[in-house]
C-alpha cells in the first residue's frame, strides 16, 4: 500500500485563518465548490502561506446542499449565509457543499511543503485536493493528537 493512493484521505489547502477558526470551533463546516468523493472521510489540512505546511486532519461527514444543514447547525461562521443559499448568488463563493467538521486533530509535528515533496508525498500544494498516499498516513497516523 505504500505507493498506492487511499480513497478515504484527501489534501486540500485551507487558509491559516480558516483553520484558526475552525481550531476556537467557530467554523464547523468547510465549504467547497465541489463535491468530494463520498468514500473520503478524512482530510488533511495544507495550511497555505506563510504556514505552507500540513499541521492538522479532520474527520469529515457527508458533503451536503444548501437548505439542509439542520436547524441547530446554522450558528457556525458562514452556515446561515450558505444554507440560504446566499453562497450561490452573484457574488456569493460559490460554495455548493458543506462539509461537517466531526473531529479534528493536530500532529505532533507539522509537515512542510518542502517535505511533503521530499518525501514524494505530493508534486506541489493541493490546488483543489490530492488523494493521500497510503505510505503518508500510515507514517502520520500514529501522531495525530485530538483537538476535538
Amino acid at each position: 500500500m505504500t505507493r498506492e493512493t487511499l480513497r478515504t484521505d484527501i489534501l486540500i489547502s485551507i487558509y491559516p485563518n480558516h483553520v484558526a477558526n475552525m481550531l476556537t470551533r467557530q467554523k464547523t463546516h468547510e465549504f467547497r465548490k465541489y463535491l468530494i468523493p463520498p468514500t473520503v472521510s478524512r482530510i488533511w489540512i495544507y495550511e497555505t502561506a506563510p504556514v505552507s505546511a500540513i499541521r492538522y486532519c479532520a474527520v469529515i461527514e457527508p458533503g451536503i446542499q444548501p437548505g439542509e444543514l439542520p436547524a441547530d447547525d446554522l450558528e457556525g461562521l458562514n452556515n446561515r449565509i450558505f444554507n440560504d443559499g446566499e453562497t450561490l448568488k452573484p457574488g456569493g463563493s460559490g460554495s455548493r457543499y458543506a462539509y461537517r467538521i466531526a473531529e479534528l486533530y493536530r500532529l505532533g509535528s507539522e509537515v512542510s511543503l518542502e517535505e511533503l515533496r521530499e518525501r514524494g508525498w505530493v508534486k506541489g500544494a493541493p490546488q483543489k485536493y490530492n488523494f493521500a498516499l497510503g505510505e503518508m498516513v500510515l507514517e502520520l497516523s500514529p501522531g495525530l493528537i485530538r483537538e476535538f
